[in-house]
C-alpha cells in the first residue's frame, strides 16, 4: 500500500498520511451514502463511523484484518440498525485458513459482525409490540426444591422462584436450564425454555468452547473462551436468540438471529469466504505471523483464539459451503456479471454481502458503478410491495 493516499474533493486533490486509522476513516467516509441508506433515521452516518473507529482503536486487530470483510460487517451492522460498540453489536476478529497462489495454506484474519444480546433486545423492543423481555438460568438445586415449575401442553406454565439464600453458591455445572420470557403490549406473555442438553448442543458447535475435541494428532484441545468463562451468560444469550425467532422485531429481521439457518449460512458464506486460489488482499499487516499452531498440510487449526459461538457457526457454514461455492478455478468477473448477481439478491443483507464480495474483483471505476447499482437494488427491495 502506498505511503500517501490521494482523494478528490471539489476538483482538488488532498493528501493524507496513509496510516491504518486514516485509511479506514477514508474508506468509511467514501461509503457514507451507503451507510445512510441502510441506517435507521435515529443513527447518523457520522455517529456510526465514529463508533467503528472507536472499535478499531479498542481492538487494533480489526485494522490488521481483511478490509473487505470489515466493510461487509459494518454494512450488516448498519442494516440491522445496531452500533458495533461492543454492547449492541461487536466486530469480532478471527483467523481462518486459505490457500495462497502457490497452493499453500496460510493464516488470514477476518472480521465478523456479531449482534449482542442487548442489540437483539433493542430490536425486539423497538418493534412496538413487545413491552419487556427477560432471561434467567435455573439451577439443579432449585428444581429439586420445587422452585422451578415448567409444563407444556394445552396449559403451558412457567414459574421460577430464584434461590436468594446468601449461602447458596452453585457452580456452572449446576445449571439445568435457561429461559426467556417476553411480555407483549397487550399483556400476553410468551416464553422459551432450553434444557441443559440443548444448551450443550449449541456449545458443541463452538470451535473454542466445545468439549472433547482433539487435533489431527489426537491431542486433546482444552475448551476456552466465553463458554468456559461465562457459561451462564452464554446460556441466557442462547435461549434469547432462539426465542427471538418467534418475536416481532423492528425493521429487517437480523440475519444472524431470526432467519432460517440455511439462509444465515448462505449470507455468511457470501460475506466471509475468500477464494482459495486467489485470496483477497489485506490491509497492512496482511497476515498474522504470531506463530499460531496449525497443520500446514491440511490447514486445520490446532488451537484457536477465543471467539464467540456465533463466529464458530459462521466458520462451520463457510466450511460446509466451501466446495460448492469455490469448485474449480476463479472466473473473471465483469461488471455486467456482477450487476446480474446483485439483481438476483432478494434481501438487502444479501445485496450488501454480495457487493462486498464482488468489489475486490473489479477495477476501481467498475467498483464505483457496482456500488451505485447495489444502492439502487437496495432502494428497490426497500420500496413497498404493490
Amino acid at each position: 500500500m502506498n505511503a500517501i493516499a490521494q482523494r478528490e474533493n471539489g476538483g482538488a486533490v488532498q493528501r493524507m498520511n496513509d496510516n491504518p486509522y486514516d485509511h479506514l476513516r477514508f474508506q468509511l467516509s467514501k461509503r457514507a451514502d451507503e451507510f445512510k441508506m441502510a441506517l435507521p433515521a435515529h443513527i447518523t452516518p457520522e455517529k456510526f463511523q465514529r463508533t467503528i473507529m472507536t472499535a478499531a482503536q479498542s481492538n487494533p486487530d480489526i485494522l490488521k484484518a481483511d478490509r473487505a470483510t470489515l466493510i461487509t460487517s459494518c454494512m450488516k451492522s448498519a442494516q440491522d440498525g445496531l452500533l458495533p460498540d461492543g454492547r449492541e453489536a461487536a466486530l469480532v476478529t478471527f483467523n481462518t485458513r486459505v490457500k495462497d497462489g502457490q497452493g499453500k495454506w496460510t493464516s488470514v484474519k477476518q472480521v465478523q459482525y456479531m449482534p449482542m444480546v442487548y442489540g437483539l433486545r433493542k430490536k425486539i423492543l423497538q418493534s412496538g409490540e413487545v413491552a419487556d423481555i427477560q432471561t434467567a438460568v435455573v439451577y439443579r438445586q432449585e428444581i429439586e426444591a420445587g422452585l422451578f415449575i415448567y409444563e407444556e401442553g394445552t396449559e403451558r406454565m412457567l414459574r421460577h422462584k430464584p434461590n436468594l439464600d446468601p449461602t447458596f453458591d452453585p457452580s456452572d455445572d449446576d445449571i439445568a436450564a435457561a429461559y426467556s420470557v417476553a411480555t407483549l403490549k397487550d399483556g400476553t406473555k410468551t416464553f422459551e425454555v432450553m434444557p441443559r442438553r440443548d444448551i450443550n448442543k449449541v456449545r458443541q458447535a463452538s470451535q473454542t468452547g466445545a468439549l472433547g475435541k482433539t487435533d489431527r494428532q489426537g491431542n486433546p484441545i482444552p475448551p476456552k473462551g466465553p463458554w468456559v468463562d461465562w457459561f451462564s451468560e452464554m446460556a441466557r444469550k442462547t435461549v434469547m436468540r432462539r426465542h427471538s425467532k418467534t418475536l416481532p422485531m423492528s425493521g429487517d429481521i437480523i440475519d444472524m438471529e431470526a432467519m432460517d439457518e440455511a439462509l444465515a449460512a448462505r449470507s455468511a458464506t457470501l460475506a466471509m469466504t475468500i477464494e482459495p486460489d486467489a485470496p483477497t488482499a489485506l490491509a497492512p499487516p496482511t497476515r498474522d505471523e504470531t506463530g499460531e499452531n496449525f497443520d500446514p498440510a491440511t490447514g486445520e487449526i490446532l488451537e484457536n483464539g477465543a471467539q464467540d459461538e456465533e463466529t464458530a457457526r459462521q466458520l462451520d457454514a463457510q466450511t460446509e459451503g466451501w466446495q460448492d461455492q469455490h469448485e474449480g478455478a476463479a472466473a473473471v468477473i465483469t461488471l455486467e456479471d456482477a450487476k446480474a448477481q446483485i439483481d438476483a439478491c432478494e434481501l438487502v443483507a444479501d445485496v450488501n454481502a454480495k457487493a462486498g464480495a464482488l468489489l475486490g474483483e473489479l477495477s476501481e471505476e467498475d467498483a464505483d458503478l457496482l456500488r451505485t447499482h447495489a444502492m439502487d437494488r437496495i432502494e428497490t427491495l426497500k420500496a413497498p410491495k404493490k
